[in-house]
């Protein structure tokens, strides 16, 4: 069947996405919005100092400063599309080919949609700024980022969500929810500083900065965050099994949230503090912090793919966004705190103040969120062992012969699994045929895995109607078999 050539995706669950990517230029139209209804309360001229009304005025234009551009070229590529849509079908032309031309137009808006709230990225401004720290921050945030995506990726004990969508919700997270949470976070910083009127005391203007910006901050990141796990989760709901699918996903977004935020901090005045923050966001805090906030929205997920109310689905997701929101929140406010107030309680030097007082703050602040997804893990791993047991204990007649009944325990047991790509990797000849042998027995794991995951989702009644039929399934492994077969000893 020929898709509807329409501007709109024909799928609701891309719709849905779609919504979900406007919802972010919905939040930056309200804050315009309440800016313009919200006159200053702040008379710069009154303050007499030469250029800082245009000072102030260049400042605010830059909060928002892609939002406009971008809307008013989406209008226009709007309109064209739509326009030229109407044209082609007027003219009768192909089905198919007036498909091709929606695809391509949906695409453009959708690269536009992304690329604006992108372009707010901290990471393109400090690389303009001060390009050396920033490339030399580039160099050593990347292993560390690396291994934790690995990490996070290795401790899926079954099947395991593709490494591309790992790589994808990194991506956004570094530079779709970095730009989107910039944007909301000058955007506080800039209202609450001209918008109210002056304190009494002209030295306290940064009060109301101060108490709302961790607030404004832990909510607006999170909604940047948790609107790509929505997105994927959407998208690529068949990779969602469980809660340990979505405490991996919204990990890895978490990760490249940080890892843009690393270099944000490590490349400001040249790199005057690199130090400290790599040893901070890198080293100390890099599974927690953000990448914990991000676990615990992307574990609500994985919660709601086994829930079957609609109701349930969406109180378990929101309830997965306070709590990491919550969390963010008081995280920020405490550290806040008590970096401000803690030299009235002791003195250090500085190498004890990053040994061993920032550590501590994390594990007492981020440390509980930390535990949770951890707990969470752990028990949904158990969850996912006991229920492909069920599911390869009660596989049709039809795949008995894609998964028998040896093959079954291997597949239960991780460390079987690994001994026997290990033993592949051995028995070759050479070291080429070697990694062969080894990939080609993952890829069977993989599929076999894939195929005894589908139908437990089915025995539960939670079978994702887009993700392929078992015959698909079985097929694929009898093929990969069938190459083992051919490839010999």
């Amino acid at each position: 069947m020929t898709e509807d050539p329409r501007l709109l995706p024909a799928c609701r669950r891309q719709r849905a996405a779609l919504l979900v990517l406007v919802s972010l230029h919905v939040v930056v139209a309200l804050t315009m919005v309440i800016s313009l209804v919200r006159p200053r309360q702040v008379d710069m001229t009154a303050l007499d100092i030469p250029g800082l009304e245009e000072l102030v005025t260049l400042a605010g234009l830059y909060v928002h400063w892609p939002y406009p551009p971008g809307w008013a070229l989406l209008a226009v590529l709007s309109a064209v599309a739509w326009g030229h849509l109407r044209y082609a079908r007027r003219r009768q032309v192909p089905a198919d080919r007036r498909t091709v031309l929606a695809r391509r137009y949906r695409r453009a808006l959708v690269a536009v949609l992304l690329a604006v709230p992108a372009l707010k990225s901290p990471l393109f401004v400090d690389l303009i700024m001060w390009p050396r720290a920033w490339a030399l921050a580039f160099l050593v945030c990347v292993p560390t980022t690396v291994y934790a995506l690995g990490l996070v990726h290795c401790v899926q004990r079954f099947r395991r969500v593709p490494v591309p969508l790992l790589l994808g919700g990194a991506g956004w997270g570094a530079i779709v929810a970095g730009g989107f949470g910039a944007t909301m976070n000058e955007w506080w910083s800039d209202f609450s500083l001209l918008h109210f009127p002056l304190p009494d005391n002209v030295l306290d203007v940064t009060y109301l900065k101060t108490i709302g910006l961790p607030m404004v901050s832990g909510f607006f990141e999170e909604v940047g965050k948790g609107a790509g796990v929505a997105i994927l989760f959407l998208l690529y709901r068949r990779h969602f099994d469980s809660v340990v699918s979505g405490i991996v996903l919204g990990a890895a977004v978490g990760l490249g949230f940080n890892f843009g935020e690393s270099l944000t901090y490590m490349a400001y005045f040249d790199g005057a503090s690199a130090g400290f923050h790599f040893w901070g966001r890198q080293v100390a805090g890099l599974m927690a912090a953000h990448t914990a906030f991000t676990a615990v929205v992307g574990a609500g997920f994985g919660i709601a793919r086994q829930l079957h109310s609609r109701s349930q689905q969406v109180t378990t997701i929101a309830l997965g966004f306070c709590v990491a929101a919550g969390a963010h929140f008081c995280n920020n406010s405490m550290l806040d705190y008590v970096g401000k107030e803690s030299h009235k309680w002791f003195t250090v030097n500085d190498t004890v103040h990053a040994l061993v007082l920032t550590p501590a703050q994390f594990l007492l602040f981020q440390g509980p969120l930390v535990v949770l997804y951890v707990l969470l893990l752990r028990r949904g791993l158990r969850s996912q062992e006991g229920g492909l047991r069920v599911a390869l204990s009660n596989l049709p007649d039809a795949s008995r012969a894609a998964i028998t009944e040896p093959e079954a325990a291997v597949l239960l047991s991780p460390a079987r699994r690994f001994r026997l790509k290990v033993d592949a990797l051995r028995a070759a000849g050479s070291l080429r045929h070697g990694i062969a042998a080894y990939r080609r027995l993952a890829r069977l794991h993989a599929a076999q895995l894939d195929l005894a995951t589908e139908h437990w989702h089915r025995l539960r009644g939670e079978a994702d109607p887009l993700a392929p039929d078992e015959a698909t399934s079985r097929a694929r492994v009898q093929a990969i078999k069938a190459v083992l077969a051919g490839a010999g000893p």
